[in-house]
C-alpha cells in the first residue's frame, strides 16, 4: 500500500478522476479538501474545549466555588390542623397553636396564637392573662422573611409591649438553607414575669416558634424534647425523651411560611433556661416519606431518624 499522499497529491489525483468522470463542478476540490480538513480540527479544538469547560464547572461545584441553583420550593404544601380547636393541648400541659386568628390592633395586624402567658396565678381574681401573637417583620434583607413574637394585654387598645418582644424568628425566601446539613432550630420566646404579689415562683414562660422547610411535600412537623416533658410514668417523673406531632398554621405577612407553635410548661422551661437540660428539636416528614431533622438531634442520636422511626416514637406515647 502507498504512503499517505499529501494534500497537494490528493487534490490532484481528485481532480484527475473528477474531470474523467464528471461535467465541470462548480466547487474546487482541493479547497474543499483542505476546508474539510481545518474543519475537522477546529470541531477537535472545539470539543476539547467544551471538556475542559465541562471538567473546570465539575471541579468547581465540587469545591463550593460555583453554586448550584437552589431547590424550588414547593407548592404543595398547607397548614395541618390537630382537630378543630383554637389551641390543642400535644402532651401534658403542653399546648399547640392550631387554627391562629388574624387581629387588627391600633398598632397593625397580628396574628393571635391562642397561647395565653398569666400573670399572678395565685391571685384572689386567679391572675391575669396576657395573649402571645406575632406580626411579621419589616425592612429584612432581601432573601429573609420573619416575625416577631410577643405578648399582649389584647388587641383592641391593650399596650402591645406589655411583656415585650420576646423573640424574632427569621428564614430564607431564596432557598439558601435548603442545603444545610441540619434545618435551623426553633426560637425561644421566654416571657419574664413580673414579681407577682403573691410570691409565686411560677415566674418563665416560654414559646417555641420554629418554621417548616419549604422543600417538602406537605409536611408533618415532630417535635422532640431530650429530657421530656415532665410526663408520670407509674407515678414517676419520666425524664427519657418525648416527641410528638405539633400542628402547622401560615405566617403572617406576604410569605407564605408554614410555622408551629408550642408553650411550654413553666417546669420545662425553667429546666431548659435555668439548669440547662438540652432545648427541643424538630423533624420534619414529608408526605413521601422524606424526613428532614433539626439542630440540636445530635443530643439523642436523632439526625438520622426515618419517617418510620419518627412514627414509633410517637406510637409508643399513645
Amino acid at each position: 500500500m502507498s504512503a499517505t499522499l499529501s494534500d497537494e497529491d490528493l487534490v490532484r489525483s481528485l481532480r484527475t478522476r473528477a474531470d474523467a468522470a464528471l461535467p465541470t463542478m462548480s466547487l474546487d476540490p482541493g479547497a474543499t479538501v483542505v476546508a474539510g480538513r481545518r474543519r475537522r480540527r477546529r470541531r477537535a479544538v472545539a470539543g476539547s474545549v467544551s471538556a475542559i469547560a465541562a471538567l473546570a464547572l465539575v471541579a468547581g461545584v465540587a469545591v463550593g466555588a460555583i453554586p448550584l441553583p437552589h431547590r424550588t420550593p414547593v407548592a404543595t404544601q398547607a397548614p395541618r390542623m390537630l382537630g378543630t380547636e383554637a389551641s390543642v393541648e400535644v402532651a401534658p400541659n403542653i399546648w399547640a397553636a392550631n387554627a391562629p386568628i388574624t387581629r387588627t390592633a391600633p398598632d397593625g395586624d397580628w396574628l393571635d396564637l391562642n397561647l395565653s402567658v398569666r400573670l399572678d396565678t395565685r391571685s384572689p381574681t386567679g391572675g391575669r392573662n396576657y395573649s402571645v401573637g406575632m406580626r411579621s417583620l419589616d425592612n429584612l434583607p432581601d432573601g429573609r422573611a420573619g416575625v416577631a413574637i410577643a405578648a399582649r394585654d389584647g388587641y383592641d387598645g391593650g399596650d402591645g409591649s406589655s411583656l415585650g418582644t420576646a423573640a424574632t424568628l427569621t428564614w430564607s425566601t431564596d432557598g439558601a438553607d435548603d442545603g444545610k446539613a441540619l434545618y435551623p432550630a426553633a426560637q425561644r420566646a421566654a416571657f419574664l414575669l413580673p414579681e407577682p404579689s403573691s410570691s409565686d415562683w411560677r415566674s418563665l414562660v416560654a414559646v417555641l416558634v420554629g418554621d417548616v422547610p419549604p422543600g417538602l411535600e406537605n409536611p408533618r412537623v415532630f417535635v422532640t424534647y431530650p429530657r421530656g416533658v415532665g410526663e408520670v410514668v407509674e407515678d414517676t417523673v419520666s425524664d427519657s425523651p418525648a416527641t410528638f406531632e405539633v400542628p402547622t398554621f401560615l405566617a403572617p405577612g406576604t410569605d407564605a411560611r408554614l410555622l408551629y407553635a408550642v408553650r411550654e410548661t413553666v417546669s420545662v422551661t425553667n429546666g431548659i433556661v435555668l439548669q440547662g437540660d438540652p432545648p427541643p428539636f424538630a423533624t420534619f416528614v414529608g408526605a413521601d416519606g422524606t424526613s428532614v431533622a433539626g439542630v440540636g438531634c445530635g443530643r439523642v442520636s436523632a439526625c438520622a431518624w426515618t419517617a418510620d422511626q419518627v412514627l414509633e416514637r410517637v406510637r409508643t406515647r399513645e
